[in-house]
C-alpha cells in the first residue's frame, strides 16, 4: 500500500486517514509513545552474498551489504559497507529532549522498520496574525534504516502518519522549513549529540516573531511603497544609458523578479484575507512566497527562515526592513 503503515500511535485522539494504528487520547511521554508504537527495536548489519549464475557459487559483495532487524531478523535494506547505522533510541532521545516544548502527536513505524518518524506539536506555536491568518508549527523527527533518508529534524505543518505524509512533510521543509540532516556517517554520527544540543526549538522565539508580524499588519503599505521598498531590498544596480551616464536602478530592471513580486502582491497567499493586503505584511508575504516558491504552500503557512544562504539572506533582511518600517 501506498501508505507502507506497519506500527504506530495516534495521540491527541485523532486516527490516521488510513485507520491504522493506535489511537489515544491526549498526549504519552516520547518513550512511551515509542515502546507503544514498537518502535525501539535496534538494526544491524549484515553481509550480502552473490550466487554465480554458472559456478554456483557463493561471493560477498564488496562494495554493499544489508540492515536487518535484531528482533525478528527482517532485511531492511542493501547500503554501502560504509554506511554507519543509527539506532531508534537516538530518535526516541531526541524526542524525550523536546519534552518541555512539545506535545507528542505520532510515532509511526514504516515499510517493516526501514522508516520511523514522529510528529509533535510545539507549545505556544497557535497564533493568528491577524484573523484567519493562523501560523501552526510542528517538529517532525525521522530515521531510515534502508538509505533512503538521513536521520534529521524538521519544521512543519504536516502530521506524519505514513510514507505519503513523510514524503510531503520532507518537501515542505526543502521549501521553507527549518531543518538539520545527519548522514549515516562516521562524521555525522559523531556530529549527533552536537547537533541535537543545539537545535533551537521555534517556540523559544515565536511569541516575539508573532508580535513583529503582528505589527506589520497593523501598518499600512500601498503599491507605490512597496515597489520602492523592493528597489532598497534587493539593492538594484545602477542602469547605463545609451549616452552613457548612469541612473538609479529600480526593481523594475529585473524583469523576472519584479513580474513574480507584483503578483504575489496582488493575488499571492493571505491577500483574501482582511488585514492582509496593503499592510507591510502582506509586502512581507509576498516576499518571502517569491523567494521561497511556497506556490503549492498550504493556507496555514510557516514563514520562517528557510533553506539557501541568498534565500536567507533576503527574507531575513525583509523581515529588518519591515520592522523599521513599521518603527519609523
Amino acid at each position: 500500500m501506498a501508505h507502507n503503515f506497519t506500527d504506530g500511535v495516534m495521540m491527541q485522539g485523532e486516527a490516521a486517514w488510513h485507520g491504522l494504528g493506535q489511537v489515544v487520547e491526549g498526549t504519552l511521554p516520547a518513550r512511551e509513545a515509542f515502546v507503544r508504537a514498537n518502535a525501539l527495536f535496534e538494526v544491524d548489519k549484515a553481509p550480502l552474498y552473490f550466487k554465480n549464475p554458472v559456478t554456483g557459487e557463493l561471493a560477498e559483495d564488496d562494495q554493499r551489504c544489508a540492515t536487518y532487524r535484531t528482533d525478528t531478523g527482517d532485511k531492511l535494506g542493501t547500503v554501502s559497507l560504509g554506511y554507519e547505522v543509527i539506532q531508534n533510541e537516538q530518535l526516541c532521545q531526541f524526542a524525550e529532549m523536546l519534552r518541555d516544548d512539545v506535545e507528542m502527536e505520532t510515532v509511526v513505524v514504516l515499510k517493516g522498520g526501514a522508516k520511523i518518524a514522529f510528529s509533535a506539536k510545539i507549545l505556544g506555536t497557535d497564533a493568528d496574525v491577524v484573523e484567519g491568518d493562523t501560523i501552526h508549527r510542528r517538529l517532525n523527527g525521522y530515521l531510515s534504516h534502508d538509505g533512503t533518508t538521513s536521520f534529521g529534524g524538521m519544521f512543519s505543518n504536516i502530521r506524519i502518519v505514513c510514507q505519503n505524509t513523510l514524503g510531503w512533510a520532507m518537501q515542505d521543509a526543502d521549501k521553507h522549513g527549518k531543518q538539520f540532516k545527519i548522514s549515516h556517517t562516521k562524521l555525522g554520527v559523531s556530529q549527533i549529540d552536537a547537533t541535537l544540543r543545539s537545535i533551537d526549538v521555534a517556540r523559544q522565539t515565536f511569541a516575539k516573531e508573532v508580535e513583529d508580524y503582528k505589527r506589520m499588519a497593523e501598518t499600512p503599505m500601498d503599491f507605490d511603497s512597496y515597489r520602492t521598498w523592493l528597489t532598497s531590498l534587493y539593492n538594484m544596480p545602477s542602469v547605463k544609458l545609451e549616452d552613457g551616464t548612469l541612473r538609479p536602478g529600480t526593481i523594475e530592471d529585473s524583469k523576472v523578479k519584479w513580474n513574480k513580486l507584483r503578483n504575489a502582491w496582488a493575488g499571492g497567499f493571505g491577500t483574501t484575507i482582511a488585514g492582509v493586503s496593503e499592510t507591510v505584511w502582506g509586502a512581507y508575504n509576498a516576499i518571502t512566497e517569491v523567494e521561497t516558491s511556497l506556490r503549492d504552500a498550504p493556507t496555514s503557512r510557516n514563514i520562517a527562515t528557510v533553506n539557501g544562504y541568498y534565500v536567507r539572506q533576503i527574507v531575513d533582511k525583509a523581515r529588518s526592513q519591515a520592522m523599521e518600517l513599521c518603527n519609523a
